[in-house]
């Protein structure tokens, strides 16, 4: 088969399925930090390893790098995947997910490095509060699909445009 027959041959994903992968993939993420969340106490709590608070601080702050980079680069790329939006129309279901799951992962990363790092340095403090920073930004993303199905209109056409909550 030639590729455009495969591409053909793909189903088209609608709204409500991706709505449905949108939320299977929220809870996934949800649940991860807080099972390596436990390990790392448990670790920390009852590991026979040493402190090192040298290395927790450069654990710490190559998460804040992370987090004050990579954080506002995944909505900045979501806003380019979200273009049609801005512009007045609705994203199709999968450009949907490839942006809210690259802003999901990459706060997700943020948050499981900085558990990392408490595990690595067998401290909870100062690696911890990144984590929680993380799961903060997290946690109100949760998918609405508005996207996919409500367009705001043009930004230039007062006529038409809402600000979208």
């Amino acid at each position: 088969m030639e590729r455009a027959d495969v591409a053909e041959e793909r189903e088209e994903l609608t709204p409500t399925q991706a709505l449905r992968i949108a939320w299977f993939w929220w809870i996934t993420l949800l649940f991860l930090p807080f099972f390596v969340f436990l390990y790392v106490i448990v670790d920390v709590m009852i590991g026979s390893g040493v402190e090192n608070p040298a290395a927790a601080e450069a654990w710490f702050i190559a998460s804040l790098v992370w987090t004050g980079l990579g954080v506002p680069t995944a909505f900045l790329l979501r806003s380019v995947v979200f273009k049609a939006y801005w512009t007045g129309g609705v994203v199709e279901p999968r450009q949907y997910l490839r942006g809210m799951i690259l802003v999901w992962a990459t706060i997700e990363l943020a948050g499981i490095i900085s558990l990392v790092g408490c595990a690595v340095t067998h401290t909870v403090m100062p690696n911890i509060l990144p984590a929680m920073v993380a799961f903060m930004l997290f946690a109100p993303l949760w998918p609405s699909g508005r996207a996919m199905i409500d367009p705001v209109g043009a930004s230039e056409d007062a006529h038409v445009f809402r600000h979208p909550r």
